[in-house]
């Protein structure tokens, strides 16, 4: 079970305690944590062998603001932290506290919000209404399998006397983007042709400002720059006509950390600066209908995403699989003919008889 200690509210009143002191109140326990999310690395599974959610990785640590009332009919107390951005990690089977110890107020709830990872610069801002979680100047990264992955998490009212274990369920603030590839040659003689070469994700968007009210995960991005392009793919791969997810450097049965990445969720655009997948492939040589066809070398296709993805928008915490195949059946196209006979006119002759006595006509 994961854990984190917390400075109680009931500590408070101790102005002169830092957050560094343990509180000797018999009458308050330590606040333990129990994170679930799908973190930086586990996360990029393909979908369905991925569960709901999964434990957050012991060998990395996040941040939590903890704001508590003291149920004295002033509300929560936000000019004075009960946790005031404090970094959480594992430790002996406990998440809590990395430097300090925190209590639970004797009495009233707590709000915690959390986030991930602890590198990024984070902001309560109490001012506003709702209340803001701020994070500022995050940068994703453009190396694929190589990023962060920021998560937020919230839970709201947690009862003191309670002493609960703090669930926290982190939720993905980006957007990721995974590709699978596959043979959609129908001609059986043509399947095994097509290598595919490269898969390129062009402007996508890497870093920028979030805010997250009251909608854990929800948020708005601001201040949205960088375009990036994504190499999501580089090698030489025969594709076969079982589709399969790709990864840097080979097919696998499922996605490998490298082969997905994430970007910051944006509206989808046309003109300047549209996204586009760019994919490069290669076609062995091959015969049909009596033909000889050489080697194609290495060509690329430019493929638009204006359109392609619902609303024209990525969004929060949503996995995109783009499903590319590629097809050898226009070198099926043989001249062929299609000959018609078209009906018969009637036009009725009459008139003509004949005597069959005589053999002669009438």
């Amino acid at each position: 079970m994961k854990k984190v200690i917390i400075i109680a509210a009931a500590a408070l009143a101790l102005a002169a305690c830092t957050k560094s002191e343990v509180v000797n109140r018999p009458a308050q326990e330590p606040i333990s944590f129990a994170p679930n999310a799908l973190s930086t690395k586990t996360l990029i599974l393909p979908d369905g062998n991925a569960p709901e959610q999964l434990a957050f990785p012991t060998t990395e640590s996040f941040n939590v603001f903890g704001f508590a009332d003291l149920a004295d009919g002033s509300g929560v107390n936000y000019a004075s932290p009960l946790m005031d951005n404090v970094n959480i990690s594992y430790q002996g089977g406990d998440w809590k506290a990395t430097t300090g110890t925190y209590l639970w107020p004797a009495t009233g709830t707590v709000d915690f919000y959390a986030y991930y990872p602890s590198s990024l610069t984070a902001n309560f801002l109490t001012g506003e209404d709702p209340k803001v979680l701020e994070l500022t100047g995050i940068n994703l990264g453009t190396s694929v399998g190589n990023q962060i992955d920021p998560l937020i998490g919230y839970t709201l009212s947690q009862i003191s006397a309670s002493k609960p274990i703090v669930n926290l369920v982190f939720k993905h603030i980006t957007s990721q983007i995974a590709v699978t590839a596959f043979d959609a040659t129908a001609a059986v003689a043509l399947q095994g042709k097509i290598s595919i070469e490269k898969v390129v994700f062009n402007n996508m968007k890497t870093s920028g400002d979030y805010k997250d009210g009251t909608t854990s995960g929800k948020g708005t991005w601001d201040n949205v720059n960088t375009n990036t392009n994504f190499t999501s793919f580089s090698g030489s791969e025969v594709l076969s006509t079982t589709e399969s997810y790709l990864s840097s450097g080979s097919f696998i049965a499922a996605i490998d950390n490298s082969a997905a990445f994430v970007v910051v969720p944006e509206g989808i655009v046309t003109g300047a600066g549209a996204q586009s997948i760019d994919v490069t492939y290669s076609i062995a040589p091959y015969s049909i209908n009596g033909f000889d066809y050489p080697a194609t070398p290495s060509q690329t296709v430019n493929i638009p995403l204006y359109g392609k993805v619902s609303g024209n928008k990525f969004q929060n915490g949503k996995r995109y699989v783009f499903h590319i195949g590629i097809s050898l059946d226009g070198a099926n196209n043989e001249i062929l003919f299609s000959p018609k006979v078209e009906g018969w006119s009637t036009e009725d002759i009459n008139n003509i008889t004949i005597d069959a006595v005589n053999a002669t006509l009438l």
